[in-house]
């Protein structure tokens, strides 16, 4: 299998261009609320917020039906159901940034994110439908490709929308991307599904109970999930803490914020090609808990230098990044930042493909939900605790990085039974 194979290519195309939307859409929609709304910064910051959790909250509510449905029917009539959808809404989308509407934007980012629910396990699923035999390399062009196309969304999102009439191209922008994405999962190839007698259930509680169960009563499942969620769990705390990093403690405007985003999903996209590239049949498991604790001493040598690290410019006045570049100990930062972020990239691609290769054919896509959900859960409780000992004093923005080293690590030793699973 290769990248431009009829098998991946098309798929490829189609999911990478849906994460582009997504992200570009979320970060344009951040900057027009917090530089071009005119809304004071108290009320900025939480819709900004709300925005981010909007695009997330739809996996708790949605993933059940979603993995079911993803079981029932033909993966490619999903493809394109699904992506038309996307069409339909950057449509909106459109219509919404011209007129403004602020309100409209976030119904429509919830909607996007409820795509997204809905995606997911018809793309995690395709791989092992399609491609059984090569789930490490089809899965770390996969991660590489999610990431490469998170990252060129958020420049896109930044760029088009501070351009003149940014609203417009953002709009117009966002529609064609999303008729490109459409026009690629037409030539998604034809499947058979794999449970068409399964029955619905349209209960959001009932149905997650259901597959939960099936994640959790299964060994490997269950620390494949878990692992996959500390990984995101991780992820989203190093991000939501990036600009308070480069604030207080490296004493960087906000241009740094927007790097160092960038930088770690390119690490997180760099590990899982690099994973790629390992040969059919060999045994990635074993890296899975070393690729962890390097994780986690990636993390706590971030927190160290921190601790000796000198404001280039004093207390309220905040470098950019031409000064900082000149600093030879600001470079321990940087590659403290993608190293780790390049070792979460590589672990991950091999729990996700042993996730896939345990799962039972008929439920495939509900395990992918199922893990949607804890993963969706491991984010929310992480962001929550991280707030709440913050707010208390009893961490800083340096000793949220000395916690999620020490998880790493924990993480590490609590999945090193897999290592034995065999090859994938």
């Amino acid at each position: 299998m290769h990248l431009c194979s009829r098998r991946f290519f098309p798929f490829f195309s189609t999911f990478f261009l849906g994460a582009f939307n997504d992200n570009m859409f979320r970060n344009a929609l951040v900057i027009l609320i917090t530089y071009q709304s005119g809304l004071e910064p108290g009320r900025a910051s939480a819709l900004s917020f709300l925005a981010m959790a909007l695009l997330m909250v739809p996996q708790f509510f949605f993933s059940s039906i979603a993995g079911e449905i993803a079981d029932k029917y033909p993966q490619q009539t999903l493809f394109r159901a699904i992506k038309l959808a996307e069409v339909v809404l950057m449509a909106l989308t459109l219509a919404a940034f011209l007129a403004g509407s602020i309100s409209s934007l976030l119904i429509l980012i919830f909607l996007m994110g409820t795509q997204s629910a809905f995606f997911s396990p018809v793309k995690y699923a395709y791989v092992p439908r399609t491609l059984p035999d090569e789930l490490i390399h089809a899965n770390g062009l996969v991660g590489a490709g999610t990431y490469l196309a998170i990252l060129l969304g958020a420049v896109a999102g930044n760029v088009f929308i501070t351009c003149g009439n940014g609203k417009l191209v953002t709009g117009l922008f966002l529609l064609a991307v999303a008729g490109l994405g459409y026009l690629a999962s037409l030539k998604v190839p034809a499947s058979v599904p794999v449970s068409s007698g399964l029955k619905l259930n349209w209960n959001i509680l009932s149905g997650t109970w259901d597959i939960l169960k099936i994640v959790f009563r299964d060994f490997t499942l269950r620390h494949c999930t878990l692992g996959l969620s500390i990984f995101w769990m991780a992820g989203a705390l190093y991000v939501s803490q990036l600009a308070g990093f480069c604030r207080e403690i490296i004493g960087a405007n906000e241009s740094l914020v927007m790097t160092f985003t960038l930088l770690f999903s390119a690490g997180v996209g760099l590990g899982s090609y690099l994973c790629s590239l390992f040969r059919k049949n060999a045994n990635v498991l074993a890296a899975v808990s070393p690729a962890l604790v390097l994780m986690g001493l990636f993390t706590l040598d971030l927190f160290f230098a921190s601790g000796s690290w000198t404001k280039p410019c004093g207390d309220g006045v905040y470098a950019n990044l031409s000064t900082l570049i000149r600093i030879p100990s600001f470079w321990r930062f940087t590659a403290d930042l993608l190293l780790l972020a390049a070792c979460g990239g590589f672990y991950s691609v091999p729990l996700i493909s042993l996730l896939q290769k345990t799962a039972e054919p008929g439920v495939m896509a509900r395990v992918v939900a199922g893990n949607n959900i804890i993963n969706a859960a491991m984010i929310a409780f992480g962001t929550v605790c991280s707030a709440v000992l913050m707010n208390t004093g009893l961490l800083n923005v340096r000793g949220i990085f000395l916690l999620v080293a020490a998880v790493n690590i924990l993480a590490a030793l609590y999945l090193l039974p897999l290592r034995k699973s065999g090859r994938i």
